[in-house]
């Protein structure tokens, strides 16, 4: 077992020569967390400190890696020899808002049902800036967790992340694989994650992105994976959608990142109307809760033999 200091939540951070971001990230857990925890640090060969940095913080338990092996292989290698209750995965240019650790494990001891919990992100720097906070839906109207929280062993179940993506879309897969073994995810309303992401005017970032994922066609590994979820394309949904564009940008035309209407600002409702999993009747649902954008796939839809966690719903 490699976590030695704790086996309630253990918080994997990669990173590689960007010290600075990193001991950002490590002082707002350090500082903002009170639920028992442990954090790893895996890093993948850095020469700017760090490596002085991780051996000198009495507060950390390091992971050399040596070199960059990818995301999703890089997390994992740790993973298989991590053993406890909750795990949570982050970036090295995030910066955890105070709290917000302890209420993601709190909604998941209050509900089992309850998969993942999904970290709201907001980037500080960039086009993204200003929206209200980050979060994409995907080809099937599953709405990506960029960082989250869930039980260890149901990670475990799934397989962790999935490895045939070397960078991007491993958050996305993971959250339609938890949703697929018949677990709901959820989203914290105020925001958890503050994301102080690298950034430069003039660089194309669709051709860095391109080069980083090494030929692969990461779209095409999810669109196959979960092609079953096609099945809840049908119409009504398809209406759902166009009817909450069409109001949402009566509703929100020209207006700012932090403006709100019936309690939703205009990513709340792309969200709420463009996820196929997702109960217009949420905001009422969630009222009271610490989440909302509950989502859940309908049990006929896990009973299909091409569901990949087929073998684990119930």
């Amino acid at each position: 077992m490699l976590n030695v200091r704790n086996d309630y939540l253990v918080i994997l951070v990669a990173t590689n020569n960007r010290l600075e971001l990193l001991k950002r990230t490590i002082n707002s857990i350090a500082t903002g967390t009170h639920c028992s925890h442990e954090i790893i640090v895996i890093d993948g060969g850095s020469t700017d400190g760090t490596i002085e940095y991780l051996n000198s913080h009495q507060g950390i338990t390091p992971v050399y890696q040596g070199e960059l092996f990818g995301t999703a292989l890089s997390y994992n290698l740790v993973w298989r020899q991590v053993e406890s209750k909750y795990t949570c995965w982050l970036s090295d240019d995030t910066e955890i808002v105070p709290g917000s650790l302890d209420l993601a494990v709190s909604i998941l001891e209050a509900d089992p049902e309850i998969g993942m919990v999904g970290l709201k992100m907001k980037d500080t720097v960039g086009p993204g800036k200003t929206e209200p906070y980050m979060g994409s839906l995907s080809t099937y109207g599953v709405l990506n967790c960029n960082h989250g929280v869930l039980p260890m062993d149901l990670l475990m179940s799934v397989g962790y992340f999935n490895e045939g993506y070397r960078s991007y879309m491993i958050d996305p897969d993971l959250t339609a694989s938890v949703l697929c073994t018949g677990n709901k995810v959820v989203m914290t309303k105020r925001i958890s994650i503050l994301h102080h992401r690298e950034w430069s005017e003039g660089v194309d970032w669709h051709k860095k992105i391109k080069h980083e994922m090494g030929g692969i066609d990461n779209r095409k590994i999810y669109y196959e994976k979960f092609r079953f979820l096609q099945n809840s394309l049908s119409p009504s949904v398809q209406l759902k959608k166009r009817f909450g564009n069409s109001v949402g940008r009566f509703l929100f035309n020209g207006s700012s990142e932090s403006f709100i209407r019936c309690k939703l600002n205009r990513r709340d409702w792309i969200n709420l109307f463009g996820g196929h999993f997702i109960r217009l009747s949420d905001p009422l649902r969630t009222i009271n809760l610490p989440y909302h954008l509950l989502q859940q796939i309908p049990l006929h839809l896990l009973k299909i033999g091409t569901n990949p966690y087929r073998y684990l719903v119930e």
